[in-house]
C-alpha cells in the first residue's frame, strides 16, 4: 500500500521501520496518519518475516501530537463534538485504539524518539517497547494544559509504570516538559545518544534482537505485557513455565545449545 503520511521500510531482513512522516507538522498525528498507522499495524500483525520494528519521525521532531489544525478534523468539528458518544466513537478510540494495536504486535518496537514527543507523540513512545532518544528529544504530555485529563491513549498505565506513580503524577497533573537529560535520569528512556548516531543505535538494538529466535522475542513482550498486571508472583511464573517449556521444543533452542556446548570447555 501507498502511503501519505508515514513511511514504511524493510532495511534489512526481519527489520520494519515506520517513519512518521509529516515534518512540515512536526508529524502531528492528522485524522489520516492515524488511518494509515492503522492499516500498517494490521498488517505487521500478521507478517512473520518483519520480527522487529523501530518508530521514528521525520525532520527535527518525533511526533507533536493530535493535529488540532488538521483541515479534516475541523471540517468534522460541529458532527464530532456534538455529544461525547459521537466524539468516542469518531475521534477518541480511533487514536487510543493504535496504543492497543501496538501492544498487540507480536513484533518489539523500538522508539527512536529524535526531537519532541507531545500529546499523542508521547504516548506512541511510551507503548513502545524500548524508548532510547536524541539530546533534542522532550516528552509533554499536554492534553491536561488544553483543557483535557491527563489520562490519555495509555498515560496513566505506563507512565507510573516506568517512572514511579510520585514522579508521573507531578509530570501528568502539570503538564509540563520533561527533556531527554530528565528522560534518562527518571528511566522514561534507556539511554540518549547523539542526534547523528540515533537511527543507527535503533538498528543496532534491533540487530541484536533479530539474532535471538523468533518465538523468544514474542513471548518475552507477551510476558512483559501480562506479567504487568499479574495478580501474584505465581501466575507471573506459571507464564513463564509455559513459554519456556514452549522455547524448549523448538529448533532454535536445541541449537544455541549445541553451539553453546561446543564453545564450553571440556
Amino acid at each position: 500500500m501507498e502511503y501519505h503520511n508515514i513511511k514504511f521500510e524493510e532495511p534489512e531482513a526481519g527489520m520494519g521501520l515506520i517513519t512518521l512522516n509529516r515534518p512540515d507538522r512536526l508529524n502531528a498525528l492528522s485524522l489520516d496518519m492515524v488511518k494509515e498507522l492503522h492499516l500498517l499495524f494490521d498488517q505487521l500483525h500478521d507478517k512473520e518475516q518483519v520480527r522487529v520494528l523501530v518508530i521514528t519521525g521525520q525532520g527535527r521532531g518525533f511526533c507533536s501530537g493530535a493535529d488540532l489544525k488538521d483541515a479534516k478534523r475541523r471540517r468534522e468539528a460541529a458532527t464530532v463534538f456534538s455529544s461525547a458518544t459521537v466524539h468516542l466513537v469518531s475521534i477518541q478510540k480511533k487514536y487510543a485504539d493504535l496504543i492497543l494495536k501496538m501492544r498487540r504486535l507480536p513484533q518489539p518496537i523500538i522508539a527512536a524518539v529524535n526531537g519532541p514527543a507531545a500529546g499523542g507523540g508521547m504516548c506512541l513512545a511510551l507503548a513502545s517497547d524500548v524508548l532510547i532518544a536524541s539530546p533534542q528529544a522532550a516528552f509533554t504530555p499536554s492534553f491536561i494544559n488544553i483543557g483535557l485529563s491527563g489520562g490519555e491513549m495509555g498515560t496513566t498505565y505506563f507512565l507510573p509504570r516506568k517512572i514511579g506513580s510520585a514522579r508521573a503524577a507531578e509530570i501528568l497533573l502539570t503538564g509540563r516538559t520533561v527533556d531527554a537529560e530528565e528522560a534518562e535520569r527518571i528511566g522514561l528512556v534507556s539511554r540518549v545518544v547523539a542526534g547523528e548516531r540515533l537511527g543507527e543505535v535503533a538498528m543496532e538494538l534491533a540487530r541484536r534482537m533479530l539474532a535471538k529466535s523468533p518465538m523468544g522475542l514474542r513471548l518475552t513482550k507477551e510476558a512483559m505485557d501480562q506479567n504487568l498486571t499479574a495478580p501474584s508472583l505465581e501466575a507471573a511464573i506459571e507464564l513463564e513455565n509455559r513459554n519456556q517449556s514452549m522455547c524448549c521444543c523448538t529448533p532454535e533452542f536445541l541449537r544455541a545449545v549445541a553451539a553453546f556446548m561446543e564453545k564450553k570447555p571440556g
